[in-house]
């Protein structure tokens, strides 16, 4: 009984022991031995590999996978460590026998290590072989045996064994020597890798070929003996060639590629990518490179969004390009840049959204000034007014300068925060009314994203309480209006083609021309495309619709469609009918209507100011003044009567304007409704001109008659000088610097007066 007892205590006290040892082991052992950087990875939608960048110890070293291919793992097991899922970290037989080799020949040939014991050593950098090292090897891997599975120790040595070079890691390996990830290797090709941890010196073009070929070819041989590989596969694999020289990685994102290592810090960047859209982008944009470069514009950048998700589809930021500190290594997308036009649709949204306008309203397209702000439409030519639809269409800067004025500059600009413009840090007023013009920066990035949330908002796929200033139908009838814009010289005669893709589009110009944007709209995707120099040299011709759109146009062409263009939303529209001729609510004087699909708060536009009714002669050929001629016979009509100012350029593109009949003589009329200022306008600040010669030159001034028949007398400061005669009235004066009057008086009396100031000018 005590013998038993004993025994009893003696096998406690060594189970405690080996307890207790176990258990010093697994806490000596690290959770992770490697704390090495890893290269940045970037790979596609399908997990392809799209390029990378080596890691800041100088390796190319990827993070880990998360499985091991069937081929490798056979390979290495093979060659390295055949007993690996049978030991616990330690091969006592290989150790034996690897000490007696060592004794024989006075030196270390043979280590005995486990693939787990190489893993420790591997994790402590070069440590000098001796046995002590050993000892500390073999009690490490017993622990990392503890802690880890096996597959997890086989994960991590293939991921961190060398394979010559700089190269770490049989990703690394399989992608630098062929080209491909580690699951797409031959036999021939796993085997070869197999077999470098153990020598990676051997991988040398010029020496050890021999060798190396022995080595994988012995172990080819190996792998058939086992059953991984029948007689023709094996015949197969011995005659495929070495792996020589390392091939550079691919790199076909790579702007996008630096953006997410700054913006994320991860290592593995699984992108949504498309490979085949990337690839076949970049031909387009050589393709056009290489025409804008005759111009000297030297970079373009394109993005594309998914429309559903948002998700970045393809990604170039600009050119490629192998040269230190060249400019196409600039990420255009990423850089803030003057957004021209491109932002208009967002405040004819608005507009339409808040019932201040129809799509069909008239809105004035004429000179002015507004602050001393002169803005100009890009071709310089005015149409007095113009439907609002129509102005986006032709993306005249006037109109929108005055809705702007109308919507208010502080709420576009919080709207377009909302929408996520965030480059716009700055205060509204900081912008004023040249924010619809591009007098604030934007990114492609956010751009893209803005018109992607604009989308959703009709597809009903957004809830953000911020964007509410939007709905479904006043987003509809701007994609709507945006489908009608003219398409680039390279895309005339698109509708003869049934193929061609149904787009919404708009481009943008910045002053100067610096920037050419273009922004498309498909039933899938949303289009970026972005044209200029990167140092913001200015170009002619660097404008949306010629450097940008044809771009555009091209990338809609190869993207794939699943999607029918947007219905008619349900809700946020309505039928009503209004004024023909001025696209205001119907008023009592508007004789011609339309009957339109408007939004819902159409109700709220003002009723038509244009429409009135005039007092005319039997005739119908004079007016009749109420205070004039009370006993005539007159007949009362309905008359749409612009501004003098309006009038003036309204007439030129629309003949059938009829212009008010004059006033039956020996009546008076109001000079406020017969005449208007074009220039100067009120209480104006003006410097006067000089020519190439730093001479004074005199300066333009400028008046709209409605009676084209009619002369004009001017006169400065009460001193006449000047009469004009006919459609025109254009008078260049020379004065001094001061305050002074000009007075103009027509053929009937008429008279209107302006007060301007002359200053010094600085050149």
């Amino acid at each position: 009984m005590k013998v038993s007892l004993r025994r009893r205590k003696v096998l406690f006290s060594l189970a405690g022991s080996g307890f207790l040892c176990l258990l010093f082991l697994f806490v000596i052992s690290p959770e992770s031995p490697f704390h090495d950087p890893y290269s940045v990875v970037l790979r596609d939608n399908h997990g392809r590999f799209l390029g990378g960048r080596i890691a800041t110890d100088g390796q190319w070293r990827f993070p880990e996978a998360d499985t091991l291919p069937h081929k490798f793992t056979r390979a290495i097991l093979s060659f390295e460590d055949r007993h690996f899922y049978e030991h616990p970290g330690v091969n006592l037989l290989s150790l034996g026998r690897a000490m007696v080799q060592n004794i024989r020949a006075n030196r270390i040939v043979s280590g005995g290590s486990t693939i787990t014991m190489q893993l420790v050593r591997m994790s402590r950098k070069g440590k000098a072989r001796t046995y002590v090292e050993k000892l500390i090897e073999i009690c490490l891997a017993v622990g990392y045996e503890l802690r880890h599975s096996k597959d997890e120790i086989l994960l991590m040595y293939a991921s961190h064994a060398p394979f010559g070079g700089n190269i770490v890691g049989i990703e690394a390996a399989s992608m630098r020597f062929f080209g491909r990830p580690a699951a797409d290797l031959s036999w021939a090709e796993a085997a070869a890798m197999a077999v470098l941890p153990n020598a990676p010196s051997i991988i040398n073009v010029n020496r050890n070929r021999k060798s190396f070929l022995a080595k994988r070819n012995r172990l080819l041989y190996t792998l058939y003996q086992q059953g991984d590989l029948d007689s023709l596969g094996y015949q197969l694999a011995i005659s495929e060639s070495l792996p020589s020289e390392p091939m550079p990685l691919p790199d076909e994102a790579s702007h996008y590629l630096e953006y997410r290592k700054k913006s994320s810090g991860e290592s593995q960047i699984n992108s949504t990518i498309d490979r085949g859209i990337q690839t076949e982008i970049m031909a387009i944009m050589h393709r056009h490179h290489y025409t804008l470069k005759g111009n000297l514009i030297n970079h373009l950048a394109v993005i594309v969004r998914e429309l559903k998700t948002g998700n970045v589809v393809a990604y170039q930021g600009n050119m490629p390009s192998a040269e230190p500190g060249d400019a196409c290594q600039n990420d255009m997308i990423q850089t803030p840049r003057s957004s021209g036009s491109i932002l208009k649709p967002f405040l004819y949204a608005l507009m339409l959204a808040e019932g201040k306008i129809h799509p069909q309203t008239l809105v004035p397209d004429i000179p002015i000034w507004i602050g001393g702000f002169c803005p100009k439409n890009f071709d310089e030519k005015y149409s007095g007014a113009i439907p609002a639809r129509q102005a986006l269409t032709e993306s005249l800067n006037i109109p929108f300068v005055l809705m702007l004025k109308q919507y208010g500059i502080e709420r576009f600009h919080a709207q377009l925060k909302n929408l996520g413009l965030k480059t716009m840090e700055k205060p509204s007023s900081h912008y004023g009314l040249s924010l619809i013009l591009g007098g604030a920066e934007v990114t492609l990035w956010e751009l893209t994203k803005a018109y992607v949330s604009f989308v959703q908002i009709m597809q009903n796929q957004t809830e953000d309480a911020s964007l509410a200033a939007f709905d479904a139908g006043s987003v509809w009838l701007t994609t709507e209006a945006m489908r009608d814009l003219n398409r680039p010289e390279t895309e005339s005669g698109w509708k003869n083609f049934s193929s061609v893709k149904p787009m919404a589009w708009k481009t943008g110009t910045s002053f100067g021309f610096r920037d050419a944007w273009a922004i498309g709209i498909t039933a899938d995707y949303v289009i970026g495309v972005w044209a200029g120099n990167a140092e913001g040299n200015g170009r002619p011709g660097l404008t949306g619709v010629s450097a940008a759109a044809p771009v555009l146009f091209d990338v809609a062409g190869i993207l794939p469609e699943s999607s029918s263009w947007f219905s008619r939303p349900n809700a946020g529209l309505e039928r009503r009918t209004i004024c023909k001729s001025s696209g205001f609510a119907t008023g009592p004087y508007c004789t011609d209507t339309l009957e339109i699909i408007g939004h819902a708060h159409g109700d709220r536009v003002p009723v038509c100011p244009y429409h009135c009714l005039l007092r005319l002669d039997e005739t119908a050929q004079f007016q009749l003044p109420p205070q004039c001629f009370p006993g005539e016979e007159i007949q009362m009509k309905s008359w749409f009567v612009l501004t003098p100012l309006m009038e003036k350029y309204y007439r030129r593109k629309q003949p059938e304007y009829l212009s008010l009949p004059p006033v039956k003589p020996d009546c008076k009329e109001e000079s406020g409704e017969i005449m208007e200022f074009v220039y100067p306008p009120p209480s104006a600040e003006i410097y006067q001109p000089l020519d190439f010669q730093a001479k004074l030159l005199p300066i333009v001034f400028e008046v709209a008659h409605r009676n084209t028949e009619t002369s004009l007398f001017w006169h400065l400061d009460g001193v006449f000088v000047g009469k004009t005669s006919g459609v025109e009235h254009k008078m260049v004066i020379g004065t001094t610097q001061g305050l002074h009057q000009l007075v103009v008086v027509d053929s009937n009396g008429n008279r209107i007066a302006r007060s301007f100031t002359l200053l010094k000018n600085a050149g």
